[in-house]
């Protein structure tokens, strides 16, 4: 486990570094054409609700991907931390419902309705670190997702990355929850043999 552990922090370290390094611009036109898969994907357009993530530091963009989930009448939710990996969702009703929360990251404001925990017509787009095409993810370490996605597997797990951040395995934990497909800008990954849930 200490080894799982060690390789874990190295992949994070370079990977973070790495993702830190391209330019803005560069991320900004990536963002847009993750966000265009992710909405031409049979998984969006089969879902009501959407979990997103609020883009921070050196992440995928998601707001014009909200923005048209938002359009759509399609329920959004962000996630709210709530204690020691401990988070929940709230519907938001645009992003002017974001106000900055744990560690600077935009969470909904306290007048925003917690979320039901995910289900067949929901589906999660997970930021991270690193990923493999088999669904394997490296977070940030603190494993919010992890434990928040342990509650379903009935929903849809979708990362939203940068193509330089899939590399070709990811040491996966017992308590690692896999993505069902990874939208970068150049393709959509449907993992581990492409998912059911994803077609």
């Amino acid at each position: 486990m200490v080894k799982n552990t060690e390789e874990k922090k190295a992949i994070r370290n370079t990977f973070r570094k790495m993702r830190d390094s391209l330019p803005q611009e560069e991320r900004k036109e990536a963002s847009g054409r993750i966000a265009e898969r992710i909405l031409a994907s049979d998984a969006f357009q089969a879902v009501r609700f959407v979990y997103c993530y609020a883009a921070f530091g050196s992440e995928a963009d998601t707001g014009r991907l909200v923005e048209q989930a938002l359009k759509l009448g399609k329920r959004v939710a962000f996630p709210r931390v709530r204690g020691r990996s401990h988070m929940e969702f709230c519907f938001v009703r645009s992003l002017a419902d974001l106000a900055p929360g744990y560690r600077g990251i935009p969470e909904p404001g306290p007048w925003c309705r917690k979320a039901p925990v995910p289900f067949e017509e929901t589906l999660v787009i997970v930021p991270g670190i690193a990923f493999d095409r088999s669904g394997g993810r490296i977070g940030y370490g603190g494993g919010f997702y992890d434990a928040y996605l342990a509650q379903s597997d009935r929903c849809i797990r979708a990362a939203a990355a940068f193509s330089a951040q899939i590399t070709e395995e990811i040491p996966m934990g017992p308590f690692d929850v896999k993505m069902d497909m990874i939208a970068t800008e150049k393709e959509l990954i449907l993992c581990h043999g492409g998912s059911p849930k994803t077609r």
